[in-house]
């Protein structure tokens, strides 16, 4: 859909949606050392991964008109870790369980494949090899434990068996945060992301308008505009589930610095977010806290 707002408009509200997230990204960094929650400081390991995805996601927006596919993609990836982040922080125990194992299982089956430098004139030799390592691993007991969880012979399990959606509906069920963003991320980004991970049509040209009748991509400069649009939105949408994480860890974690200047920057990320898709309201500003 088109915008009224012109192009030198955009670029602004882009500018400051790279400072917002930006800043998200440091409030996050400046967190995770201060956890002590033992549950939440073992799954901050997917905050870590988030920062870097993030600081990846920066460095593309800075060429908003060349790489909206592939930041769509990191979108992707940073609003699932994300939200996988909160959800093993408030799951039961037995699912927080295969959340930890998990990586055990893969790499016992990791072991077991062949190998890119595997020398081809000893594939019996190498395949031996291979079959020996695994059983010096099940001698371990958490290995034992990961592959009664999982499986020994089924090598590409996930850790969950819970869709996104149910993942999600667990953090609403929880209650304590803005679930509505976890929605909106996965409503916006995740299927968009899909496709252009697996290369189909709509994948490699969605960002174009080329199938959106309301958009005349033939309008001059209407393009740009709608790419700067689309990636001023990526950040302010990914900027606010930062600050749904550090809302779950300020509930058991001293943070509450750290929260407040993060509130306060959602609370103007809202704002922008308003302004640039031409909307009025401000119903979503006010986080649930306790």
């Amino acid at each position: 859909m088109s915008t009224s707002h012109s192009l030198e408009d955009l670029q602004r509200y882009h500018d400051e949606a790279i400072k917002f997230f930006g800043s998200q990204l440091m409030l996050l960094k400046e967190a995770i050392p201060k956890i002590i929650d033992d549950r939440i400081a073992k799954s901050a390991v997917l905050l870590i991964s988030s920062g870097q995805t993030g600081a990846a996601l920066l460095q593309l927006a800075n060429q908003a008109d060349t790489f909206t596919k592939e930041s769509v993609m990191l979108a992707r990836a940073f609003m699932e870790t994300i939200t996988n982040f909160c959800y093993v922080s408030i799951c039961d125990e037995k699912e927080y369980r295969r959340f930890i194992l998990h990586p055990v299982y893969k790499h016992y089956h990791k072991v077991g494949l062949p190998k890119i430098e595997d020398d081809l004139d000893f594939i019996a030799e190498n395949a031996t090899a291979r079959k020996d390592k695994q059983k010096k691993l099940k001698q371990i007991p958490i290995v034992q434990e990961a592959l009664a969880m999982f499986s020994e012979t089924k090598n590409n399990m996930n850790w969950t068996k819970k869709t996104l959606n149910e993942r999600i509906g667990a953090i609403e069920k929880w209650g304590k945060l803005l679930d509505v963003f976890f929605t909106i991320n996965k409503n916006q980004y995740y299927s968009d992301a899909s496709e252009t991970l697996h290369g189909s049509l709509y994948g490699c040209t969605y960002y174009t308008g080329s199938f959106d009748p309301d958009f005349n991509r033939t309008k001059e400069k209407e393009l740009d505009k709608k790419l700067y649009k689309d990636s001023t939105c990526i950040l302010l949408h990914l900027g606010m589930l930062i600050h749904e994480s550090l809302t779950l860890i300020s509930y058991s974690n001293d943070i509450k610095k750290i929260w407040e200047y993060s509130y306060t920057n959602r609370a103007q990320a809202l704002s922008l977010l308003f302004l640039v898709l031409e909307k009025k309201g401000d119903h979503l500003g006010k986080a649930k806290k306790k």
